[in-house]
């Protein structure tokens, strides 16, 4: 079978780390040079499309099905997932979670991840994934489901709303989106990256302490693929 290309955007391919041990790209950035360079110990493909890279060797990943459509089902998939992404990282590991462009659904796994375990909120997840990375844009389905997950995890009112599109009346946006057209004038909380890393490392180690610890269970799919992508 014929290898699979995917054209994509340096700026989307390009490899982000979002917080210590959590890395997000495109899926052509997915080499075996890179994987060395940012000691990658696990991977997550957030895609239907993209096979698992061979050239990779053995590094254990898990591949989630998804198509980047608003009526795809992501919320089934959060709890496991960042239940998985967070014991990576709490042994020491690093993961990449990669779709084709790193925009979307990769993305979204990721803002679930903050949320539940670095953040104080969804907003201020999107935040700082948007001052890491700001091509980051979950189609609007996802962002219908994560603002539910937020509600179902901390147990109180989203604090993203979705609102009409001034630019497009048929269509609705998250709210926090204009505070990116203003230059995120509502993150007067944080000074630089490191302070406000090292606040959400605070939230991260009471929410371990508050139970029992993680313990990492690979999800493992059969990789049954039979052809290689390519850059």
């Amino acid at each position: 079978m014929s290898p699979v290309s995917f054209n994509v955007n340096p700026e989307y391919a390009q490899i982000t780390e979002i917080v210590r041990g959590l890395f997000i790209c495109g899926v052509s950035s997915l080499t075996a040079e890179n994987m060395k360079k940012y000691d990658i110990s696990f991977i997550v493909n957030a895609t239907n499309e993209v096979p698992n890279v061979q050239s990779l060797g053995n590094i254990p990943r898990v591949k989630l099905w998804l198509e980047d459509t608003p009526q795809a089902s992501i919320y089934p998939l959060l709890d496991q997932q960042t239940d998985q992404i967070e014991a990576v990282i709490a042994s020491g590991g690093n993961v990449l979670v990669h779709c084709v462009a790193g925009i979307s659904r990769s993305a979204a796994i990721c803002l679930a991840f903050l949320t539940k375990f670095r953040c104080k909120s969804l907003r201020q997840a999107y935040q700082l994934m948007a001052q890491k990375r700001p091509v980051v844009k979950p189609n609007i389905g996802f962002w219908r489901q994560l603002i539910a997950y937020e509600q179902d995890i901390k147990q109180s009112v989203g604090t993203i709303q979705l609102i009409r599109d001034k630019t497009h009346l048929d269509q609705v946006i998250p709210d926090v989106y204009l505070d990116k057209e203003t230059g995120f004038q509502k993150l007067s909380f944080i000074r630089d990256a490191d302070e406000y890393e090292n606040g959400c490392n605070c939230e991260s180690r009471n929410r371990r302490n508050s139970g029992a610890r993680l313990k990492f269970r690979p999800v493992l799919e059969p990789v049954l693929e039979c052809v290689e992508a390519t850059a």
